[in-house]
């Protein structure tokens, strides 16, 4: 599988990378949504993983340019720390297919890249 993971946080960024490894995906780590993009249009990406405390990250722009590009065939998977609620709501409504905290992300990683 091919993954694209848009993070700047190295601790998150070296925890996703190692657990889709160890599943034998295929990383490519941006740090910008226009190169998650960029990587999406260009390639058979068909998971985005996404830091939802990326400094200026507009999440509704960047799901609706996944989906126009590949609609449903990509999955988009948000993380980000279990108090920010505001921004854990904020990716449902956006229309990630999954949202999870960075705990639930290291408890169950491997089921949640697999899903």
């Amino acid at each position: 599988m091919n993954f694209v993971l848009l993070c700047r946080d190295l601790m998150l960024s070296s925890r996703v990378e190692g657990a889709a490894r160890n599943l034998g995906f295929s990383v490519r780590c941006v740090s910008d949504a226009t190169s998650a993009i960029a990587a999406i249009d260009h390639s058979e990406g068909q998971l985005v993983f996404v830091d939802l405390q990326l400094p200026n990250l507009d999440l509704d722009a960047l799901v609706e340019e996944v989906r126009n590009i590949r609609g449903t065939a990509v999955r988009i998977v948000a993380c980000g720390p279990h108090v920010h609620e505001q921004r854990l709501n904020a990716a449902r409504q956006a229309g990630c297919d999954q949202v999870v905290t960075r705990g639930q992300f290291e408890r169950d990683s491997s089921t949640i890249l697999q899903a």
